[in-house]
């Protein structure tokens, strides 16, 4: 099949290409001038609707696309609201519509996040069908992609909603979890649990969705490990022999403190993740394609 993988030079775009091109035909979309791991590369701003019809109209015969491209949380020099909703919003847009054009794809498949699901402390355990109340600009410019791409887009599309990703060259969500200005910490005992996701699971997941491309019909999937991980796993993981004990309580009393003043999104979000369970199943998904990587397929 011919594969366009936007964001082919990030973490998980570029992982894709390398997986994917061994059987398929691979064209690549990103802001870097040159990549030479894909079949064809273009370098192309995703926010200028017009460089995206150019390539869209050069490859009338795509398959998938792989809509990986989009402003994280913490790249960038502006992480402003309006960025965000330029980049990872409208540019889906922008996809989604000039795709309906121009292509008779097979399926789009859209890279979301868990963060769609917002964070609260009554709840531990996050499945597809449960309501979604995101809070920061990224999740909000995601959630919106999902429903524009929901109601608009007139292929068959893939929702996959990644936990925090990881792999052998890529441990920042594993780091910023466990250290603090690079001490390693835990926040009360450490039982408090997670999901994580291998990026190899995203690859199957994606493997599977191209090999079924004709039957896979409008679906969302959460993606992450199987294993549910404690954060004292990610403590064994980075190789902590010491390590520095903060107190729950007082992480419980900055988020209280914090949902009646200032109500800063980050203290919210970090607090909740810190001292509760954050769960995020990919049950639906392994009754299709098995999620057998974890945190041990990486030391």
């Amino acid at each position: 099949m011919k594969i366009l993988i936007t964001g082919v030079c990030g973490n998980i775009g570029s992982f894709l290409c390398n997986e994917l091109k061994a059987k398929h035909e691979i064209i690549g979309l990103d802001m870097a001038s040159n990549y030479d791991k894909c079949n064809k590369y273009y370098s192309c701003d995703i926010t200028d609707k017009k460089q995206i019809e150019d390539v869209i109209k050069e490859n009338e015969d795509l398959d998938i696309i792989v809509h990986c491209a989009a402003l994280a949380h913490n790249k960038g020099n502006d992480l402003s609201r309006e960025r965000f909703m330029k980049v990872n919003y409208e540019a889906t847009k922008y996809f989604v519509d000039l795709s309906n054009e121009y292509l008779k794809l097979k399926n789009f498949i859209f890279i979301s996040t868990i963060s769609v699901y917002g964070e609260r402390l009554e709840q531990d355990v996050y499945v597809e069908t449960d309501v979604c109340e995101p809070k920061s600009p990224y999740a909000v410019a995601k959630k919106l992609s999902e429903e524009y791409i929901t109601e608009n887009c007139k292929c068959n599309y893939t929702m996959l909603r990644l936990a925090p990703v990881y792999s052998k060259s890529f441990t920042l969500n594993i780091e910023r979890r466990s250290r603090i200005k690079g001490i390693p910490y835990v926040v009360g005992n450490g039982k408090q649990r997670l999901s994580l996701c291998n990026i190899r699971n995203i690859y199957e997941a994606v493997n599977y969705i191209v090999d079924n491309a004709d039957s896979e019909k409008n679906e969302i999937y959460n993606i992450s490990d199987n294993k549910i991980y404690e954060f004292n796993d990610l403590l064994k993981f980075i190789g902590a022999n010491k390590k520095i004990i903060l107190p729950k309580f007082g992480f419980k009393m900055l988020h209280s403190i914090n949902s009646v003043t200032i109500k800063k999104q980050f203290i919210h979000e970090n607090s909740i993740k810190l001292i509760s369970d954050n769960i995020y199943s990919s049950d639906k998904l392994n009754s299709k394609v098995k999620m057998k990587y974890g945190m041990k397929d990486v030391i």
